[in-house]
């Protein structure tokens, strides 16, 4: 480049946004001098001013970026050499609004491929939005309630009108990109005993939980996310009760798909592997009675301690003494009190033998002991008090209600399976502090520009005139509408002569066409009567 060119060009900027401050300054003076105005009003004119001139500043130094004089050509990724067209404007909205950016356009003649080199040196896609549009979108997307608030939030903060279908393009197009990067490793199936390269370091002690919550999906009707949480722990003695623990969760990560128990555990396991669960002193599984939660503890953590929620266990507790004393008995509170003792202290035993003298009373009874002796060696509340061991599962439970109620479950909301997924999937790394982690993994979108000689020839051979450039997304696949086939000669007169006969017949070239009309004739007598009927 040359420097003097350079140097002339930056002044030239210079002294236009320099003018166009002075002018925005001298508009806004006067307009306060016109009439009293509140500081909110001002507020708000200052801003929608000074992002008209953001965006300015912007395409100029978007401008900036681009060769004054751009080469004659350029290497084209087939080997060949791609020679300079014109140039070529390309509109992109950005958290300033739209700009416009014109850049030189270089094509191949070899294979037919079009770049502009500035498109890639800003990595911005024509047409567009910008990276940082997309990030904001893609945040308020997952955040807010819905897409039509994440746009109204939008342009109450920046100015910048969006439809909520942007935002939902914007927001799914990265819980897609998440999916598929969660999903690279398990098609490789990478053996257990390899830890991932970004681990963290080690811990101590490593708690696993994971749960499901139902959402409503069009295809499917309600339908069952599960949600998996990696986290580790800190206990404090409690100020008011000085013997008691309280062991609260600490620097949670999650993982949460629309998927089957089996597939969804190995992507739990990734996850375990990413936060040091091959190199933790302990691991310890944490759910309720769901057997596909003990199944995936089996398959891919069978040394870890498991243990069921003390919630949930107490739960069956006070479901049987409903049903053995009956809702406003003064026994039925006594009777569970005294059981729930004798299971926080793991005495699950006796709890089971107590039972036993009360099958008699109805389902609640049985399912209260098959839980209790199904899950027997996960209920030794005692030891693992003794051992500072959280019993609960709250942190899974809170996931369920931040990843996928809170966004998911709003009144009315009915999702498409691939949509409830995504945002799922992008509320679950936001909330797993790895929200740049993620943005990292955004790829450059680029339109692809070819001219296809051999098609074009193909298509006037065939009668169907010229080919046209063609302008896609890289990152979507176009659309190709079907190719209409030409008529023969024959069928081609045949349709002229038909046509020509009824625009003879047509109302508007028939004589008196703007006299009134004669009354239609009376109906056929079977016509009246299905009218009658």
């Amino acid at each position: 480049m040359n420097p003097t060119t350079d140097a002339a060009r930056t002044e030239q900027l210079v002294t236009t946004m320099s003018e166009r401050m002075t002018t925005l300054t001298r508009t806004l003076s006067s307009w306060m001098q016109e009439q009293e105005h509140s500081l909110a009003e001002l507020e708000h004119q200052v801003v929608r001013l000074l992002k008209e001139l953001g965006a300015s500043l912007l395409a100029g130094l978007c401008s900036l970026a681009a060769a004054p004089q751009p080469g004659r050509s350029l290497p084209c990724a087939c080997g060949q050499q791609a020679v300079y067209q014109r140039q070529r404007r390309a509109q992109v909205t950005t958290l300033l609004g739209p700009i416009s950016i014109c850049r030189a356009y270089y094509l191949c003649a070899a294979c037919g491929q079009g770049q502009h080199p500035l498109d890639a040196q800003l990595q911005f896609c024509a047409g567009s939005r910008s990276a940082a549009l997309d990030e904001l979108l893609a945040l308020l997307g997952a955040t807010q309630d819905s897409f039509v608030e994440a746009a109204t939030v939008l342009e109450r903060l920046t100015l910048v009108h969006i439809s909520a279908n942007s935002v939902r393009d914007a927001t799914e197009q990265l819980g897609a990109l998440l999916l598929e990067q969660q999903a690279q490793p398990l098609a490789e199936r990478e053996p257990r005993t390899h830890a991932c390269a970004h681990a963290t370091p080690r811990p101590s002690r490593l708690y696993i939980s994971m749960d499901g919550v139902l959402t409503q999906l069009h295809e499917r009707g309600w339908s069952e996310i599960k949600v998996g949480c990696c986290y580790h722990t800190h206990a404090r003695v409690d100020r008011k009760r000085p013997e008691r623990l309280d062991i609260h969760a600490d620097s949670a990560s999650y993982v949460t798909a629309l998927e089957e128990a089996q597939t969804f555990g190995w992507r739990l396991w990734q996850e375990a592997v990413r936060r040091g669960v091959l190199r933790s002193e302990e691991v310890v599984v944490l759910g309720d009675g769901a057997h596909w939660i003990w199944n995936i503890a089996a398959t891919h953590f069978p040394q870890a301690i498991q243990i069921v929620d003390w919630y949930h266990a107490s739960e069956y507790v006070w479901q049987a003494a409903r049903a053995i004393w009956g809702e406003t008995s003064p026994e039925r509170r006594v009777w569970a009190t005294a059981q729930l003792n004798v299971l926080w202290a793991g005495k699950v035993a006796e709890v089971l033998a107590e039972l036993e003298q009360w099958r008699a009373c109805g389902a609640a009874v049985e399912a209260a002991l098959s839980y209790y002796t199904t899950h027997q060696g996960r209920m030794d509340y005692a030891s693992y008090r003794a051992r500072g061991l959280q019993i609960g599962s709250g942190s899974v439970e809170s996931a369920c209600k931040q990843l996928v109620s809170a966004r998911l479950k709003q009144a009315g909301m009915i999702w498409d399976a691939d949509g409830a997924e995504s945002v799922a999937v992008v509320r679950a790394w936001l909330k797993s502090d790895r929200w740049a982690e993620a943005l990292a993994l955004r790829g450059v979108r680029r339109r692809i520009y070819r001219r296809g000689h051999a098609a074009r020839a193909r298509e006037q051979c065939a009668g169907t005139g010229p080919a046209v450039e063609v302008a896609a997304t890289a990152a979507v696949k176009p659309r190709v509408p079907a190719r209409r086939q030409a008529l023969s000669p024959e069928v081609l007169a045949q349709v002229q002569v038909e046509l020509a006969a009824q625009r003879g017949k047509h109302v508007w070239r028939q004589a008196g066409r703007g006299q009134r009309q004669e009354e239609p004739a009376a109906p056929h007598e079977d016509a009246r009567l299905a009218i009658a009927s």
